[in-house]
């Protein structure tokens, strides 16, 4: 492990845009500490803490997707110093960042949906939070076609607009949906992820209600 590493703990969760509604939170190294690196190149970034993000905002921990873009800054040569610094940056401060010397080295990576007309065994299932979160994963054909509408679930084909785009996460801890189970005629269980407003529906179906929605928001006041 390099010297520059070794030891330092990574404490303080901050979030970036990932488009106009939904912030990805990381715990990310404290790169202003290191030699060519101050805290107005990383205010060039877009970090933020959960207690400046816009109340109705969707914050995200843990996801596979939506994923921000990554900027690297050259920091210099010599035994034992770290030759680059790099974090994610939001999709909003790209070209501040680029202006404070640092250079995109991945685009932002959206939610990969895969349609009910896929010639593969499984698709796209979505959970609808609250808030209108849309929650991506996958799931067998047959048993979203058996159970899919008594768990409120839909697939990728109700996503038709950029604003239900900007709402799709996958792969998260946060957010995360409930989760219910359901003994079958054969005696096997069928558990699956539900919808948060459907949760009576569920219970209704013969459900057993396992774990509810795990969600975080933005806590600052709107603007006027």
């Amino acid at each position: 492990m390099p010297s520059y590493t070794r030891g330092q703990k990574r404490t303080n969760t901050v979030f970036v845009a990932v488009n106009e509604l939904m912030y990805f939170g990381f715990k990310p190294k404290d790169i202003a500490s290191l030699p060519g690196v101050s805290s107005s190149d990383v205010i060039s970034l877009g970090h933020n803490a959960a207690s400046n993000i816009q109340a109705g905002k969707i914050l995200i921990i843990g996801a596979n997707a939506p994923k921000p873009a990554r900027v690297t800054k050259k920091l210099g040569n010599g035994a034992g110093l770290q030759q680059t610094a790099s974090s994610y940056c939001a999709y909003n401060s790209i070209s501040t960042a680029q202006s404070a010397g640092w250079t995109l080295t991945k685009t932002r990576r959206s939610v990969s949906l895969r349609s009910p007309t896929s010639p593969r065994n499984s698709l796209t299932a979505i959970a609808t939070l609250t808030g209108g979160i849309l929650y991506c994963f996958p799931m067998n054909k047959a048993d979203f076609d058996a159970y899919g509408a008594e768990l409120g679930l839909s697939s990728s084909v109700v996503v038709t607009t950029d604003a239900e785009r900007n709402k799709l996460v996958s792969g998260a801890t946060m957010p995360y949906p409930g989760k219910a189970s359901k003994l079958l005629p054969n005696g096997s269980n069928f558990s699956s992820f539900f919808s948060t407003d459907k949760q009576g529906d569920v219970v209704q179906a013969g459900y057993d209600i396992l774990s509810e929605e795990k969600i975080l928001v933005g806590a600052a006041p709107s603007n006027p």
